[in-house]
């Protein structure tokens, strides 16, 4: 994917055990992590709209971004169907920009990747795709690829990057709402 799409953006690991699964990556001595719970969303899944609560939690190391989930509850998404094959949890998918989705799986289908589209999520306003999960086919259990649009969380993942590399070890675990807050008010100011 790399050789086509270029450097992936972070990496995702889904978890059963979130607190856990933080904890496993904090003994690396990488952080701060910044942490979301999300309740009520909706997602497309596998072609339908399904609810959608997890809680996620980003952090960094250099330029390498880390994603945590856990998906709350049984419920019918990637997240859910990953840990029903994965109950340990573990490596779910890799991002990498994309501001034409159709684009650039016309790429990768010339390339020779064949997938299917697994779970979006739309902007509310418009309905139009804002992130897309695709499945490889022919392999059992694949990695998905993730396509993100660049928009207004790109500030917010800056500035988790430059905490990460100032970081002195104290508060490792962090509130995402107020860094998101702060540097998507910069963007647009």
């Amino acid at each position: 994917m790399s050789r086509i799409l270029g450097p992936a953006i972070h990496q995702c690991f889904i978890y059963p055990d979130f607190d856990a699964a933080l904890a496993r990556f904090a003994a690396l001595g990488i952080g701060p992590f910044w942490v979301l719970h999300s309740e009520g969303g909706v997602a497309k899944y596998r072609g339908e709209d399904h609810p959608l609560s997890m809680s996620a939690a980003f952090c960094y190391t250099g330029d390498t971004c880390f994603e945590i989930i856990t998906p709350h509850g049984e419920q019918q998404s990637a997240y859910g169907e990953f840990i029903a094959a994965n109950p340990q949890g573990g490596l779910h998918h890799m991002a990498w920009f994309s501001d034409d989705f159709d684009a650039t799986l016309a790429t990768l289908e010339a390339a020779g990747t064949r997938y299917n589209v697994v779970q979006e999520f739309t902007h509310p306003a418009t309905g139009e795709p804002i992130e897309i999960y695709c499945e490889p086919l022919g392999v059992a259990n694949p990695v998905l690829f993730q396509l993100v649009h660049h928009g207004p969380f790109d500030a917010w993942f800056d500035a988790m990057r430059d905490a990460a590399a100032a970081w002195d070890g104290s508060d490792p675990i962090r509130d995402a709402r107020p860094l998101m807050a702060a540097s998507m008010g910069k963007q647009s100011g």
